[in-house]
């Protein structure tokens, strides 16, 4: 099985690029827009493959930089979606019961969205709270941020001790 994913996966392009003037910055920009689209469309588990695949080829830092940051652009991208297309219908129907996650968001400032995040729950799930409930853009921004880049941080650089 492990010669099909290595027949499947293009090395040879990639090692041609990554040699090539400013490569590892093509590479780099692959790898944030690849972490960018997929946190947007709010698939699971696939941000550690990712930024493991990040660190092996390019590098801690870099892979780090550029999977932690397509993640909080992904992830910004999915909250303005959640926020503007369900906040309005949902707050009609349902904004008694909406109090309370009001609350909760209101009281602990990003603490407990990092910890959501750091807990492990599903990106989209945390997301959608997070657009349902008060929270706001900023405050969401930097606790993805915090609550991402240890896991992002820990893959990537387990990549690049290969």
């Amino acid at each position: 099985m492990g010669s099909a994913i290595v027949d499947w996966l293009p090395l040879d392009s990639i090692q041609a690029m990554l040699a090539a003037p400013f490569g590892e910055v093509w590479v780099a920009l692959g790898f944030f827009a690849l972490a960018a689209s997929v946190y947007a469309s709010g698939v699971p588990g696939t941000l550690l493959p990712i930024s493991f695949s990040s660190g092996a080829l390019l590098g801690g830092a870099l892979g780090i930089l550029a999977v932690g940051l397509g993640a909080v652009i992904g992830s910004l991208v999915l909250y303005g979606v959640l926020e503007r297309g369900s906040r309005t219908a949902l707050r009609t129907r349902y904004g008694h019961h909406l109090a309370k996650l009001d609350g909760w968001a209101q009281r602990g400032g990003i603490l407990p969205l990092v910890a959501l995040r750091l807990a492990g729950l599903p990106h989209l799930a945390v997301t959608a709270a997070c657009a349902l409930a008060a929270v706001g853009a900023r405050r969401y921004v930097l606790a993805t941020a915090v609550g991402v880049l240890p896991a992002v941080a820990l893959s990537s650089i387990a990549g690049a001790m290969l």
